[in-house]
């Protein structure tokens, strides 16, 4: 019999949820919420879906997963970026101290968690995994997948050129995809009965990030059409999902707890990093060959003369994206190390993330002032943070040198070379990034013995804590999180203990993922 259940919602926000429960387009979400305890969930800095996913699973900051974004070093001596995978989970999540203790758990379309290992029940990669590839723990219940799915799917590339200007195609793969998932995670609560679900829909933030302009009648680029719904329906669509799970939870007597790893909002601006640096000095752009300046500083420009292309002729969508693939550069391709303080890397639309090629202190305290001063003169507000403020644990080190976000989350921040004049553009990225992340997620929770009303703020740190705190086991004390115990009529005495003592060890795969096919699936997803 399943005693919890975990429904992850990606990307969900109250914002966009309340006024939705409030017209009666939610119905099923609202009864949950009746008799239920909710509240914020504080995401990750930055509010990303792999250090922030990663991060639940966990219960640890990003200084001790060494996880900030989806590429992420592994020595701080080094400008060298790694995909994260499985191994960075293995023995560290919930699930493992689950599995130790003889609990079976179920976990589903967990994204990066690739590949899968065995577990007490099973396990089902989410998106960072390749389409070709078993994405399941037993290997046999991909095929179960595919049966009760009518083919089972991994994403659906809300980025991809062949969306552009077709809101309409995209609209139905998202709301297919959904479907597909409410299939899978309908047969695996109903056959496979694990101890413990946990499984994610993302394709609610890929609608948000697509969709927000057509949602948002104060957006830069609102514009009043037929698709002017299409967030309300992807989410009344998703509610019948929440609905079913929630029948199941009250079927098996089961807590339920919905969550999403970050909230969401309008994209109005962006700012250029690189391109700031480097009218600021701070970068120095090597002399490049002409397939060099190609690759790195007109790559804009022959993405730009492409996506109209790919959009009224969706077909050649692959065939350009491997062009693209082939010429494109980084931007440390173009930066003269020797004579450069700082650069950006190639991740980025959400926060700003500077590394300092200069180990001189009064060189980060010039980048700092002069970031302030350059969205101050905007009139912009910018909030610059060192790692030593966002994080704890060993790996800190690996963290970008100055974290920052421009105007709450309002305007993004591009790393890519910008065909623009300014640095600032009064508009998203890329049409497809109308929506961006926020730091505030949800949580909701309910069942027999949980408490009703509005909780506090809450950190998805204290979720894993909260789900071994439910079944009486004892907490990492490597977690920096604590369970969410007021909403909970029954008092927990909450152990702690070292992780060690906890799961067995566990060694790694032995597979790696090969890191152009992951930026490959990171950019057909927006992501890098």
């Amino acid at each position: 019999m399943t005693e919890t259940i975990v429904l992850g919602l990606d990307g969900a926000t109250w914002e966009l949820l309340d006024p939705l429960i409030q017209e009666g387009q939610l119905p099923n979400l609202e009864s949950v919420l009746e008799g239920g305890y909710r509240g914020t969930l504080e995401s990750t800095f930055p509010p990303i879906t792999a250090p922030a996913w990663l991060s639940m699973a966990t219960g640890q900051n990003p200084g001790k997963t060494g996880v900030f974004y989806f590429l992420n070093r592994t020595d701080p001596e080094s400008f060298d970026f790694d995909t994260m995978g499985a191994d960075d989970f293995k023995g560290q999540s919930f699930w493992d101290v689950l599995d130790a203790a003889g609990l079976s758990t179920g976990v589903f379309n967990f994204p990066m968690l690739y590949p899968t290992y065995d577990v007490d029940g099973f396990m089902v990669s989410g998106f960072g995994a390749p389409e070709d590839a078993t994405i399941t723990s037993p290997a046999s219940l991909q095929n179960e997948l595919d049966e009760v799915t009518d083919g089972y799917e991994l994403k659906v590339p809300y980025a991809d050129p062949k969306y552009a200007n077709r809101p309409g195609a995209l609209e139905r793969d998202l709301h297919r995809i959904v479907e597909k998932r409410e299939a899978a995670i309908e047969y695996l609560l109903r056959e496979k009965d694990p101890d413990v679900f946990f499984g994610v829909v993302s394709a609610t933030d890929w609608a948000q990030h697509y969709f927000w302009r057509y949602h948002d009648a104060d957006h830069v680029l609102y514009e009043s059409s037929e698709y002017s719904d299409a967030l309300a329906h992807l989410f009344e669509r998703v509610d019948e999902t929440v609905g079913k799970v929630a029948s199941i939870a009250e079927d098996e007597g089961a807590t339920l707890l919905i969550v999403s790893d970050h909230g969401f909002g309008p994209v109005n601006g962006t700012l250029y990093s690189n391109e700031w640096m480097e009218d600021a000095g701070f970068k120095t752009p090597k002399t490049l060959s002409p397939i060099g300046k190609l690759r790195t500083r007109y790559f804009p420009y022959l993405r730009n003369a492409i996506e109209p292309i790919v959009s009224v002729v969706p077909v050649l969508s692959d065939l350009a994206s491997r062009i693209g693939r082939s010429v494109r550069g980084s931007p440390l391709d173009e930066i003269d190390q020797d004579r450069s303080v700082a650069f950006a890397s190639e991740q980025g639309f959400t926060t700003g993330l500077i590394y300092m090629l200069s180990d001189d202190p009064s060189d980060r305290a010039r980048v700092v002032e002069e970031l302030r001063h350059l969205c101050e003169d905007q009139g912009l507000t910018v909030d610059i943070y060192s790692p030593e403020d966002l994080y704890s644990g060993p790996n800190v080190d690996l963290a970008p040198d100055i974290l920052f976000e421009v105007e709450g989350l309002e305007y993004a921040v591009d790393p890519r070379p910008s065909t623009h004049d300014s640095v600032f553009v009064n508009e998203p990225p890329s049409p497809p990034r109308s929506g961006g992340h926020r730091h505030e997620g949800i949580y909701l929770l309910s069942g027999p013995g949980v408490a009703s009303g509005d909780g506090d703020t809450r950190s998805l740190l204290d979720i894993a804590p909260t789900l071994l705190a439910l079944q009486s086991l004892p907490v990492p004390e490597v977690m920096d999180g604590s369970p969410i115990s007021e909403a909970f009529e029954r008092q927990f005495e909450v152990e702690t203990a070292p992780l060690a003592s906890l799961v067995g060890r566990r060694e790694d795969s032995g597979e790696t993922q090969d890191s152009d096919e992951v930026r490959e699936r990171l950019e057909d997803l927006g992501y890098i």
